[in-house]
């Protein structure tokens, strides 16, 4: 039977991963101490800062997705927020960059908890809760199923590696580098809003350089996979920017994957969906979903998995296409522990 799940912040946030409001202070928290990426993320800070003074809101570093549609918006030609004045245009890269770094670290600090049986290196986390979740969810995957994710981290990749059910050289939904890896993966992961271990040349490279393989694979790197896009302040990095206007269609890469889950999707014989709360805005995603849901007849209902409160969109959304929507009132760890 096949199974497609689809993961949201809310699918990695055991682990200490953020949700989107949460991210500005998470960013703060882990920035990278690299010379380069330290001083775009004091740049990119300073900037931030600068607009919720200007605007008097306080309230949006709390919401960074409406900020960046503001400014997003401000490029396109309309401001309402009154800050044209400022250089998002080349700003935005270095935000980009500033997540991808810290993520990466974080990960980093993680794997040397959970793995290594290092402490320290993430002051409060459960590390064996952790485990006990990654280990319960790596062995709910089975051969054939489809992991959709919007997230950019990189959790479930390692974990599903040290599992034995998946290899970045074919799991990503392209080809990755032959050094180190294992064999044809079991499953595949789409990773919808890219990865902060991807690294393209530019917006046509359909083969992204894998990054810090030897770190969170434990597998030989390739040195010139580093080359890729090094002198951009994203790090080239094709991560989709947490904003109401996201657009792919420059992006080959990443309209690939889109048009390889909304195929998972219109084939699947079961739906669900892990903490990922639809917002009405996020209309890019809502396309994608309810255009493939309508045209699937193998399912009648979606299992959307998420605590009180963090499903409300789904009941509206799922009527729409024809499909039930059955809550199941848990957070990620609870329900696949269970």
């Amino acid at each position: 039977m096949a199974r497609v799940f689809v993961l949201g912040a809310g699918a990695s946030r055991f682990s200490g991963y953020p949700l989107g409001n949460e991210l500005w202070q998470f960013l703060q928290r882990w920035k990278t101490s690299e010379m380069g990426g330290a001083e775009r993320d004091k740049r990119v800070t300073a900037a931030i800062e600068k607009i919720g003074r200007a605007v008097g809101r306080q309230e949006v570093f709390e919401n960074l997705e409406e900020l960046v549609t503001f400014l997003d918006l401000a490029v396109a030609g309309a401001d309402p927020l009154g800050v044209q004045k400022l250089n998002w245009a080349r700003e935005r890269p270095g935000l980009i960059g500033m997540i991808a770094d810290a993520f990466m670290w974080y990960e980093y600090c993680l794997q040397n908890e959970i793995v290594e049986g290092k402490k320290g290196f993430v002051p409060g986390i459960d590390v064996g809760a952790v485990q006990r979740t990654l280990d319960a969810w790596t062995g709910a995957v089975r051969p054939g199923d489809v992991v959709i994710t919007f997230n950019w981290d990189i959790l479930h990749d390692t974990a599903l590696w040290r599992a034995g059910k998946w290899d970045y050289s074919d799991g990503y939904g392209f080809r990755g580098p032959e050094v180190g890896s294992r064999g044809a993966s079991r499953i595949l992961l789409l990773k919808l809003h890219g990865s902060v271990n991807w690294a393209q040349n530019d917006e046509s490279d359909m083969e992204p350089a894998l990054q810090h393989t030897r770190d969170f694979f434990g597998t030989p790197g390739d040195s010139d996979q580093y080359l890729k896009a090094a002198g951009q302040r994203d790090r080239g990095r094709p991560l989709v920017l947490p904003t109401y206007l996201k657009d792919l269609s420059s992006n080959r890469l990443l309209l690939s994957l889109w048009t390889r889950a909304e195929a998972s999707l219109v084939e699947a014989e079961e739906v669900i969906v892990i903490g990922f709360g639809l917002q009405p805005a996020d209309a890019l995603a809502r396309y994608l979903l309810g255009s493939s849901l309508l045209r699937n007849r193998n399912v009648d209902s979606v299992a959307v998995v998420a605590p009180r409160g963090g499903a409300t969109h789904w009941w509206r959304f799922c009527t729409g296409v024809g499909k039930e929507a059955r809550f199941l009132n848990q957070a990620f760890e609870d329900w696949v522990l269970a």
